[in-house]
């Protein structure tokens, strides 16, 4: 059974809520309650409608609704030169080498490629020149690859010195975390809790929770992400980013550093607001 699923079921068991798991993997899970179902599938919620997944999912059009209300990296995608030939119409750059000349007149050196489509890390770049661009991009369109994208996007490079994760149900922060780094080795996966020795560190401290939200709120005065865990960081210079949203957050890294109170509460409060949403 998937990890964030057991915490539900805990939570379940601990409210004395009834539920019902299918398939042989139980990673389907139905709560019900006065005739109406939820379903609680691997990791998704019944919180979010499709098309906020959607956007959490496709990180340049997550960038165009929402930059102007929170701090992001500027973003600009490219689509693979080879598509296909229905999607010809909004091609641009028309090489590998087209996208480079683009990338390197609209930002400079270092910077971050990635997919636009990724996650756990996986396919995000840093180029220091343009031989490393060129292979970024040849990665992330390589159709051999265990998990190609369509889309490379360009991102100015942050000197980040600290990244969260805040947890939010509609709008309210539940908890956060530290990706705590500093008795870790980078093994060539950027994204920090994927560094050797790396630690989940749940936030404690009442001053840095209220920043945190402060910063985040501007996103939910936009639009209000029913359930979300946003990577938010700042920087050498003390300045706040909001590095990207999940609608469908895991929780193995805090579970395995910090234990399991806190999401078995957060599960709890989602509980009550279903319930009381009938």
């Amino acid at each position: 059974m998937n990890a964030n699923l057991k915490l539900l079921i805990q939570a379940c068991n601990e409210l004395d809520v009834a539920y019902k798991t299918y398939h042989s993997t139980h990673n389907v899970v139905e709560l019900s309650f006065n005739k109406k179902s939820f379903l609680f599938i691997n990791w998704t919620t019944p919180l979010n409608p499709q098309s906020v997944v959607q956007l959490c999912v496709d990180k340049e059009f997550f960038y165009c609704f929402f930059h102007n209300a929170i701090n992001l990296p500027r973003t600009v995608g490219f689509l693979n030169p080879d598509c296909d030939e229905k999607y010809l119409k909004y091609l641009e750059a028309k090489s590998y080498q087209e996208i480079a000349n683009a990338i390197e007149s609209k930002f400079q050196y270092p910077l971050i490629v990635k997919k636009n489509r990724g996650s756990l890390g996986a396919h995000v770049f840093k180029a220091d020149d343009r031989n490393s661009l060129l292979c970024s991009i040849t990665s992330i369109f390589d159709m051999n690859s265990k998990k190609p994208d369509y889309v490379a996007l360009a991102q100015d490079y942050i000197e980040i010195k600290t990244e969260y994760r805040a947890i939010y149900l509609n709008g309210s922060l539940v908890f956060a975390y530290e990706k705590d780094i500093e008795n870790a080795i980078y093994e060539g996966n950027l994204s920090p809790l994927h560094w050797n020795g790396a630690k989940a560190v749940l936030v404690a401290d009442k001053y840095l929770l209220t920043e945190i939200d402060q910063f985040c709120s501007t996103l939910f005065n936009k639009m209000v992400i029913p359930f979300c865990g946003l990577d938010v960081a700042v920087d050498n210079n003390g300045v706040w980013w909001l590095i990207e949203a999940n609608s469908s957050p895991g929780f193995e890294h805090i579970v395995k550093h910090a234990g399991d109170n806190a999401v078995i509460k957060m599960y709890k409060e989602m509980i009550m607001f279903l319930i009381e949403s009938c």
